[in-house]
């Protein structure tokens, strides 16, 4: 793209968003507002290439008015300003497990954007993916009797909550590993007593070989993938294969290339997530030999937005 042209599509977009601007804040359909901002967000991202993407997040976006609007809306905003360092932190999800405690004092403009961003299909496929792993902690524990099972990268372990077999203590131990004491201080005081058990830890650590668990049941990995380079990803994925006994299970989340919120979520929310489609998420497999996998599957969730990657030990 030519910089004349480039200048022209930065001017007509940052006029678009002025339109957006009034949509929402002068007695307008704010969810209509928001549609129209999704769609085109998304229009502009697969338009451009990264670099002139990018910009127009970090120049035209962060500058708007548009922006002081949008942040009303306390899920975009905590995302934004990264209070635990990263976006897409344990109280960011929590935001989209429960919508009703979380619009207590805010105006008509940010309860409107919260609702509109709750019912969205990635906020549907993390409410999936929770009770999805709650259904595997609890078909492990019929499997095997007081099973031993990891989650990498654990944040509040809130698919526990939902687990049946946790909560009649049929697992033998559930290790919730993660690096923010914050997480790990929140599991605790949700489970005081039982098979839980938190440990404090980076992945890199893990990578480094300097934190092994071994003979596990059932190792999963909710949402660290979306943030893993390929070829840490692969390594990771051998270190977790080979924590299981024989007959375990991994299973690692990734979400598919591009959900409809791709766009708000960088310009809106400064969340840049790494997105794979099925022959990456095979190609994790990479460094396990073949002979000690009994099974591999790949399966998406009933959004179509999350892909999930299930790996048997033999």
């Amino acid at each position: 793209m030519e910089w004349v042209d480039w200048s022209d599509a930065f001017v007509r977009a940052t006029s678009w968003l002025d339109d957006i601007h009034a949509q929402i804040t002068q007695g307008g359909d704010v969810q209509m507002g928001m549609e129209c901002l999704h769609q085109g967000l998304r229009t502009l991202r697969r338009k451009w290439d990264r670099e002139e993407w990018r910009r127009f997040c970090l120049e035209a976006v962060r500058s708007h008015p548009l922006r002081g609007v949008i942040h009303k809306c306390p899920f975009t905003r905590h995302a934004f300003e990264r209070p635990r360092g990263y976006a897409g932190d344990a109280a960011l999800i929590d935001y989209l497990y429960d919508d009703h405690s979380h619009v207590e004092g805010l105006d008509h403009e940010g309860r409107e954007i919260y609702r509109y961003m709750h019912d969205q299909p990635s906020a549907r496929s993390v409410r999936e993916r929770r009770e999805l792993l709650a259904r595997e902690i609890d078909a492990t524990a019929e499997r095997v009797h007081l099973p031993r099972i990891l989650s990498v990268a654990c944040g509040h372990l809130r698919e526990a909550e939902l687990s049946h077999a946790v909560r009649e203590e049929r697992v033998g131990e559930l290790l919730a590993f993660d690096q923010d004491p914050l997480c790990l201080a929140e599991i605790s005081r949700e489970f005081p007593t039982g098979p839980v058990r938190t440990v404090c830890g980076s992945v890199r650590s893990m990578l480094l070989g300097k934190t092994v668990f071994r003979d596990m049941d059932f190792v999963y990995s909710a949402g660290l993938y979306d943030y893993l380079a390929e070829g840490t990803a692969a390594r990771l994925t051998r270190l977790l294969f080979h924590m299981l006994r024989s007959g375990g299970k991994l299973l690692v989340a990734n979400f598919a290339a591009l959900p409809p919120e791709t766009g708000y979520m960088e310009a809106f929310m400064d969340w840049w997530l790494v997105y794979r489609e099925e022959s990456q998420m095979r190609a994790l497999t990479s460094e396990i030999d073949p002979s000690e996998l009994a099974e591999v599957k790949l399966f998406r969730d009933s959004v179509n937005n999350v892909i999930y990657l299930s790996l048997t030990r033999r």
